[in-house]
């Protein structure tokens, strides 16, 4: 950059209003304050003299206070950003009645509270359920989990036509199976971890339902999840998506439940699959919105993830835009 001295005073004008209020201020008041005392003859020389008004001053001892306030305003909030928001800019997460959301290339992806099952789904959208890498009966017969609760409600009556879909799309869609010791007495044919099964408006429904494997079962060592598994089953979730021209979902936090993964770090760790898959998409085909489903069971129940850590993770994924 070249030194103030050599631009022309519009140029220097142009590099001053650029400034913050604060540098701006600052000059301006320390300009004022001199000029009842400095004047400039025929040859360009600085020559001091007497006062000739105070009003300059006055004028100009107020704005160099307006500089220090408005830079101890910034340096303030900076500070309380570093205290409430780690390091983290909680401008781009947005709010509105509960619902919190940020974008990550160009796909809404939003937060909320309460039971999946009673989520108005928007035709066309796909809800996304977690299930083990079996792709069994026995996630679905357990009405305390995501994927019992939703089936339970939205294929009252025929939750076992329900079950008896996907054994047989898991057959023809799903591939090869690798044959596991689920436990010390049974063993079952597993399609792995991070697969996915889409299912296009299953019993002529409005919406579509995916089923996502985010868990393993093996003898000795029962239900598991790993991070790992919910980017595989994004990235799987979002080739499906892509070639049936969907972008829309709905799910819980998952990995929160049977997968034993804390809440909180499943969240986290889901929102950074999200944003992951939101980011690169497949192909020209991208996700436009997403909503996951933090667990409350009612009004008075707490939430299965605090707020501020779901506004803080929002707005970790939020700051790779």
């Amino acid at each position: 950059m070249l030194p103030l001295v050599n631009y022309t005073p519009m140029k220097a004008l142009e590099l001053l209003l650029k400034q913050p209020f604060s540098v701006i201020a600052t000059i301006l008041g320390v300009a004022l304050v001199a000029l009842p005392f400095v004047q400039i003859d025929k040859d360009n020389h600085l020559n001091t003299h007497a006062r000739t008004s105070v009003v300059p001053i006055f004028v100009g001892i107020a704005l160099l206070v307006l500089a220090s306030l408005s830079f101890g305003l910034a340096w303030w909030t900076k500070h309380k950003a570093r205290e409430t928001g780690a390091g983290l800019d909680l401008t781009r997460v947005k709010e509105k009645e509960g619902e919190l959301w940020t974008t990550v290339g160009g796909c809404e992806i939003r937060v909320v509270q309460g039971l999946l099952q009673d989520f108005p789904s928007e035709p066309g959208a796909v809800m996304i359920l977690p299930c083990n890498e079996y792709f069994d009966d026995e996630c679905a017969s357990d009405t305390k989990s995501s994927l019992g609760a939703y089936v339970h409600h939205a294929f009252d009556g025929r939750v076992n036509d329900f079950l008896s879909l996907i054994k047989q799309e898991c057959r023809s869609k799903l591939g090869q199976t690798v044959p596991q010791q689920k436990t010390e007495t049974e063993r079952a044919e597993s399609y792995g971890a991070g697969r996915c099964l889409l299912l296009l408006k299953p019993f002529g429904r409005s919406s579509h339902v995916a089923l996502v494997s985010t868990t393993t079962q093996r003898a000795g060592q029962g239900l598991a999840t790993q991070i790992s598994y919910l980017f595989a089953a994004m990235r799987e979730l979002v080739i499906k998506m892509a070639d049936a021209r969907l972008n829309e979902a709905v799910m819980p936090v998952l990995g929160a439940g049977h997968g034993r993964i804390d809440p909180p770090l499943a969240l986290v760790g889901l929102l950074l699959a999200v944003a992951e898959a939101a980011r690169y998409g497949h192909g020209s085909q991208r996700l436009r919105k997403v909503t996951i489903v933090v667990f409350k069971k009612d009004s008075r129940s707490p939430a299965q993830v605090d707020p501020q850590i779901a506004r803080r993770a929002l707005a970790l994924v939020g700051s790779t835009e």
